[in-house]
This record gives structure tokens, sequence and C-alpha cells, in this order.
């Protein structure tokens, strides 16, 4: 039986990084309103990410994963990252996720069945506020990449793998989005409500 410093408890989401940057208000000469053109509005990137916190030590890490572009997750992809972060992590994981019919999907099923070290706690419908994943997309998408017009998929890609490798670089950045959600970890290290 794994030793209780070698389980984790991880929380996962998925989201879309566009070639339209995410606006937010900027400088310019008076009468002359900034023109963003951008060739391909609706190209796009899926990424999927998991903050994961070790129960023994409390500490923080994340892992991320991109598509190839254009492409949506789906079960047989969600249960291919859940796959590659169990031989990441080692040991039990406890999974919190939002209840996406692509976490429910047959693939995702079957992983979870052949995986007992793994145990699912969905999160309450309709609420993204409890997903710290969620304030790591925000951060990235309205923080750090806010008027962002990248010229290519290309160059979005290695933007986004370069923001989630620095934010997976920072624990205590992630420890404050975890925080932001309001839940605490107990004595037993299991998540709470705050």
């Amino acid at each position: 039986m794994p030793r209780k410093d070698c389980s984790h408890i991880v929380f996962i989401d998925e989201t879309g990084f566009m070639l339209e940057p995410l606006r937010r208000r900027t400088w310019a000469p008076r009468g002359k309103t900034p023109v963003v053109e951008v060739t391909s509005p609706h190209e796009r990137i899926s990424v999927i990410g998991a903050m994961t916190i070790e129960r023994h030590s409390g500490r923080f890490g994340f892992q991320f994963h991109l598509l190839a572009n254009n492409a949506n997750f789906n079960g047989r992809s969600v249960a291919a990252f859940v796959k590659i972060l169990r031989q990441r992590l080692r040991g039990r994981i406890t999974l919190i996720w939002d209840e996406c019919r692509i976490h429910w999907a047959w693939p995702a099923k079957k992983l979870l069945h052949e995986y007992p070290s793994i145990a699912v706690e969905p999160l309450p419908p309709y609420a993204p506020e409890l997903n710290p994943v969620d304030f790591v997309w925000s951060y990235v998408k309205w923080s750090r990449l806010a008027n962002y017009c990248p010229l290519d998929l290309s160059e979005l890609r290695k933007t986004i793998t370069a923001e989630m490798t620095l934010v997976a670089k920072q624990p205590e950045l992630l420890q404050s989005l975890f925080l932001g959600t309001g839940l605490g970890l107990d004595e037993n290290d299991s998540v709470n409500g705050g």
C-alpha cells in the first residue's frame, strides 16, 4: 500500500486559447482607436491542466497538456492525460473535476475502473469558482496574455507552453490561486470548504 506522503489531491480542468486576443483597456493617442487585425480569430489550442497537492507535504504542482491545433478534448484525450498524471505522481490520487460529459465518458470510466488508486470527487454543478485550475486559466488569460495577439497558432502554442511552464515553477502562486477558491486543507489533508 502506498505511503500517505505519496498521495495527491488533483484538480483538473480544460480551456481553449484563441488567436483573437482577450481585450483589455489599452492606451492610444486621443481619437485614434487601436486596431488589431486577426486573420483567423476562431482558431484555437485546447489545454488541459491539473493542479496537484501532495497530501503529506502540502506541496503544490501543476501539469498540463496541449492538444493539436483546433482539436477538442474528449473522453479518450482526458483519460490519456489522467493516465500520464498517474504515472508521474505515483500513489493514491483523489481527482476532483466538474460534471462535464467528457469526464464521465467511457474511456475515463474504463481508466478509473483499471486504476482503483484513483478516487473521483465531482465538483458541485455550476461551481467553477471551486476549481483552482479555473483560477490558473484566468491568471494566464486576463493577466499575463491580455491584449496578446499572436501571428499564428505556432506562436500561440509557444507562448502558452512558456506561460504554463512558468506557472508550474511557482508553487507559491499555485497555493495563492488555490486559496482563491475559499477551499482549505483540513488536518486529514482533504479538501474542505473554507
